[in-house]
């Protein structure tokens, strides 16, 4: 007998698959930037947010921002968050049930960040601001030893950015780092090659391709701050968690990433949820698969953010 939470998460896939179908059979040039923004605010338009009295708004320079804060935030801790949308879309409203959710069972207040959209504001204008962001977590006494950092979708590519950024800047990594299916290579041909084409119900390559072709110029697509599976060197990235679904376009690229990380001797856990299409841990009222990602996330960081502690108290 089918479970309640099974048929609300089948017809969740059902709605979710509706509305990205128009676009998903368009070809690169046929889609508009209009249809596409319509498309992701139906999708976000699914989301259960919760209670508003858990978020405060706030100002870090000209960047809009938000601490999603949980009742059980255990002190000095942070993980920043970037949001979904293949840096054309989204907002921190997007991802706001999964961010309280993982507030919740990771104990840790949440800065998720309104970064800048492309096409108004291309590479490497989110980048940027990720990287204020964390800086002003430092500023504000957080120790990089107790921040984390959060990425879904384009936000799991701009973390890998953030990441390659601070390093070449010589500035303490954070110490721990998890991302939702990753954007990991935005170059054409790669995108015409990619595999469970037929599987994700949400993208397609002409929408990977339309994504990429207004996030930056021809010529960065390969810079490994868009495509981070081009970087050279990822020798002193700090331990990662790699989620992707099983039915997947980005599920090959995220084994590429881990295998090449593992390789160069990052401390990297790899975990492919079976059945599950892009975007499926932003749902976790209606998807249990979800809950148990964004669990999984807690349980990691809590690991790492104990560890931080031991070196951050004063000896």
């Amino acid at each position: 007998m089918e479970e309640k939470g099974e048929r609300e998460a089948s017809e969740l896939q059902k709605n979710i698959s509706d509305i990205f179908q128009i676009l998903r059979d368009k070809a690169t040039i046929a889609i508009s930037l209009e249809q596409y923004r319509a498309a992701f605010e139906a999708f976000s338009d699914l989301v259960e947010q919760p209670v508003d009295g858990n978020v405060q708004a706030l100002t870090i320079g000209e960047l809009e921002a938000e601490w999603v804060i949980p009742d059980n935030a255990m002190p000095g801790r942070a993980i920043l968050y970037f949001h979904s949308g293949t840096y054309l879309c989204g907002s921190p409203t997007t991802d706001r049930a999964a961010v309280a959710r993982l507030a919740e069972l990771s104990r840790t207040r949440v800065l998720q960040i309104d970064y800048r959209l492309a096409p108004e504001h291309p590479f490497p204008a989110a980048l940027e601001d990720g990287v204020a962001a964390y800086h002003w977590l430092l500023s504000q006494g957080y120790a990089s030893q107790q921040i984390g950092l959060v990425g879904a979708g384009a936000g799991g590519g701009l973390v890998l950015g953030v990441l390659q950024s601070l390093r070449e800047q010589a500035i303490p990594l954070p110490v721990v780092v998890a991302c939702f299916s990753p954007l990991l290579d935005l170059t054409s041909a790669s995108l015409r090659a990619k595999a469970h084409v037929a599987t994700d119900i949400v993208l397609s390559s002409s929408l990977l391709e339309f994504a990429a072709s207004h996030y930056c110029q021809p010529g960065a697509v390969s810079n490994p701050r868009v495509s981070p599976l081009y970087a050279e060197s990822l020798h002193g990235f700090t331990p990662l968690l790699l989620i992707v679904g099983q039915n997947e376009l980005l599920h090959d690229d995220l084994q590429q990433f881990e295998a090449r990380a593992r390789s160069q001797g990052v401390r990297t856990h790899g975990v492919t949820w079976g059945e599950m299409y892009h975007g499926w841990q932003l749902f976790p009222q209606a998807c249990k698969c979800a809950d148990l990602a964004l669990d999984q996330v807690a349980a990691y960081f809590d690991k790492y953010f104990k560890r931080g502690r031991q070196q951050v108290l004063p000896g």
